[in-house]
């Protein structure tokens, strides 16, 4: 029997991963809203979103095989306090890439973020992936630094020239996963 529509995917001691599909469009905007230092603009201030970049995430996700978001919803009260996105057997075999990660400011410094991706790296970890990638542009600083924080270390400027990716203003990061 498959779990019901607004099951979590994963749980921890403090969150609810819920992936969600077409018609979770507004949660997921809600919580870009409640971020927008996570959309940077011109001059490394927080743009926010675009009023309809959940419609668009979430487009994207269910056209694209291993592509998912999840709200990070907190177990005692149910608010959605972030979200986590990633995409299973990208850039190739054993990877996965990790889109999104986003803590709304007022739950920040409480290592949410870093509850919700062990979790989503142990699960990932599971199903045969060996290391979760991500990109950050360098500028930011501060993204790039929580990064490091959360076990991400960067890749030599040879991966990134094998991706075909120019590599100098965007950092290519990497964490290893083991499964168990």
């Amino acid at each position: 029997m498959p779990p019901a529509p607004d099951a979590p995917l994963l749980e921890t001691p403090r969150l609810r991963l819920h992936p969600l599909a077409a018609g979770g469009e507004a949660r997921l905007q809600a919580v870009f809203r409640a971020a927008p230092d996570a959309f940077p603009g011109s001059g490394g201030r927080g743009a926010g979103a675009e009023p309809d970049a959940a419609e668009r995430e979430l487009h994207q996700c269910a056209a694209t095989p291993g592509r998912e978001v999840a709200v990070l919803t907190l177990r005692g009260g149910g608010e959605d306090v972030g979200a986590i996105g990633w995409w299973s057997g990208h850039p190739g075999p054993g990877l996965a890439l990790l889109g999104t990660l986003i803590v709304a400011p007022g739950h920040r410094g409480r290592g949410l973020a870093r509850e919700a991706l062990d979790a989503l790296s142990a699960w990932l970890a599971e199903a045969g992936a060996q290391a979760l990638r991500t990109g950050v542009e360098r500028r930011r600083l501060g993204a790039y630094q929580a990064l490091r924080a959360l076990g991400f270390v960067e890749l030599s400027i040879a991966e990134h020239t094998r991706l075909g990716l120019a590599g100098a203003g965007m950092a290519l990061m990497e964490k290893r996963l083991r499964a168990g």
